[in-house]
């Protein structure tokens, strides 16, 4: 069966907060979101590699591979779990300047 794949671009927000976001995406927010969306099998974060200022507002890639190529109910179940208040935020993620962008992609072959 082809996967699905689940993508979160977010950035910290600001300098000071850098550590603090990313303490709190390893080891609170991708264990929450593994726990409300059952279908995500692996996750792999990544960092904008640039030299001096990094170009483009979100400097973090989440990538979330899914157990199967159903993204409408990862979509669902990732939505119905923040609606519910399920997801521990925090103030060093930037919600402002450059709020997070989620993308659900689909296999095409």
């Amino acid at each position: 069966m082809s996967t699905a794949m689940f993508l979160a671009w977010s950035s910290p927000a600001g300098p000071e907060a850098e550590d603090e976001f990313n303490d709190w995406y390893v080891n609170t927010h991708v264990p929450q979101v593994r726990e409300a969306v059952p279908a995500v099998t692996a996750v792999r974060r990544y960092a904008v590699l640039g030299t001096g200022e990094v170009s483009g507002p979100r400097r973090y890639l989440c990538c979330y591979e899914l157990s199967d190529a159903d993204a409408a109910s990862a979509a669902q179940a990732l939505a119905a779990a923040f609606d519910n208040g399920r997801f521990d935020m925090s103030p060093a993620m930037d919600t402002t300047t450059a709020p997070p962008d989620l993308q659900f992609l689909v296999p095409v072959d």
